[in-house]
C-alpha cells in the first residue's frame, strides 16, 4: 500500500461500496504489538493494576493512519489500513 494506489473500502454495507486514492500514510499510528493481560478473571470480579500476570500479543497489532480520497461526496477521510484493500497499485 503506496500512495497514488486505487482502494476499496473492505466493510460493505449500505452506502460503504466506495472506492478512492490514497494521498497520505501515516505508518505506525494506531495499536502497539503487546499489552498486559490477566488470565484468570471471573465474571463480576474488580479488575486492579496488581493483577497483570503476562504480557500477550495483540490482535491487530500496530496498524497505519491512511488518507484516502474517496470518488463519491464523502472527500477526504482517514481509514485504518485494516479496513481498506488495494484494487491497483499505482506504478
Amino acid at each position: 500500500m503506496k500512495v497514488g494506489d486505487l482502494v476499496r473500502f473492505k466493510v460493505r454495507g449500505p452506502g460503504r461500496d466506495m472506492m478512492g486514492l490514497i494521498f497520505r500514510i501515516d505508518e505506525q499510528h494506531y495499536g502497539s504489538n503487546t499489552a498486559y493481560k490477566i488470565s484468570n478473571v471471573e465474571r463480576g470480579q474488580c479488575i486492579r493494576p496488581n493483577m497483570v500476570d503476562f504480557i500477550g500479543v495483540t490482535e491487530d497489532g500496530i496498524r497505519d493512519r491512511v488518507l484516502v480520497l474517496w470518488g463519491d461526496e464523502v472527500g477526504y477521510e482517514y481509514c485504518d489500513n485494516t479496513d481498506i484493500e488495494v484494487i491497483s497499485a499505482a506504478g
